[in-house]
């Protein structure tokens, strides 16, 4: 069925970024709460991104029809004059504010994470993005991978690329060196994502990114007595600057990270099966309650009108899984 933005109320805000935002949202014909992504046409233009926009849907499409619990899903898109919008399956917390409720916790965001990559690699997608602000949970406690703008599709085992991409502190040391890199990059950032859970703090910081990344490239992340030894060697092998020697680089892949001993006593098929139980439940009431005031000042700051010419950019973008 074709959407359009007054088929939702609109809540929070849940993220921003350089082209528009993501709100939580209701979608009024189900009550059922959703996200919606929101992006800019003129910026998408001005950036010359419009083939980034359109890859992005299409392993959205890919990795719904793989109906796996714990990476997003995409209802549909669909687009205004001056807009393009992702109707998206997540969730209304964000895992940033979840950090202090100790070990099981992030014991059980860290086994999401890598079943989550474990179908992403499955089909062939490599994430190169992964961080805390592209996790979410969903309402029943399950976390979720989100925001495929920076993956790649089509990436096999022993496949490289060299475009340079992601986040600073989560880089991979092969990426700032602007060497060919494998699917372990994703790795690499599930480790820094684990210690960030436990420390509170990136295990590789600076006041600028050039010694930033000389950290990553030669520092050695420091790990408090306190952390299990289960803990402290899953980091350490996930954080290993040779990505040929880093856990889950090798063929087997996640396979070989569900091994580790961190993860001894989950039982890894009632885990996908969504029977384990979540340490944390969010609070979903009331959260779209303020959707006019958000409606007001939140989705549209004017965006600029762009020409028929350049609306045809965008002929194709429409979608529904339904």
């Amino acid at each position: 069925m074709p959407r359009s933005l007054e088929n939702f109320n609109l809540g929070k805000v849940l993220g921003e970024g350089t082209f528009g935002k993501v709100f939580l949202a209701e979608y009024k014909d189900t009550k059922q709460l959703c996200a919606i992504k929101t992006l800019k046409k003129e910026r998408i233009i001005a950036k010359n991104d419009i083939k980034s926009v359109f890859k992005e849907k299409r392993i959205l499409q890919k990795v719904t029809s793989a109906e796996h619990p714990f990476l997003v899903s995409l209802y549909a898109t669909f687009q205004s004059e001056n807009h393009l919008f992702f109707h998206l399956h997540i969730c209304p917390e964000s895992i940033k504010s979840l950090t202090e409720l100790f070990s099981y916790l992030y014991r059980f965001y860290t086994a999401c994470i890598v079943l989550g990559l474990e179908e992403l690699h499955r089909n062939n997608i490599v994430h190169r993005d992964l961080k805390l602000e592209n996790l979410m949970v969903d309402v029943h406690g399950y976390l979720k991978i989100v925001d495929f703008g920076l993956s790649k599709d089509g990436f096999r085992y022993g496949d490289r690329s060299k475009t340079r991409c992601g986040t600073n502190c989560y880089m991979a040391p092969e990426i700032i060196d602007d060497m060919a890199y494998s699917r372990a990059v994703d790795w690499w950032a599930l480790g820094v994502v684990l210690y960030v859970m436990i420390m509170f703090q990136f295990p590789f910081d600076a006041e600028d990114d050039m010694e930033l990344f000389e950290s990553i490239r030669n520092d050695k992340p420091a790990l408090t007595e306190e952390l299990s030894e289960e803990a402290q060697c899953l980091i350490l092998r996930l954080l290993e600057k040779n990505p040929c020697d880093r856990l889950g680089s090798s063929e087997a892949g996640a396979e070989e990270v569900k091994a580790h001993e961190f993860f001894e006593d989950i039982d890894w098929e009632e885990f996908l099966e969504r029977e384990m139980m979540p340490p944390f439940k969010p609070d979903v009431s009331g959260l779209t309650e303020s959707q006019s005031e958000c409606q007001a000042w939140g989705l549209m700051p004017p965006a600029e009108a762009i020409s028929p010419e350049a609306q045809e950019l965008f002929e194709g973008f429409d979608y529904s899984a339904e």
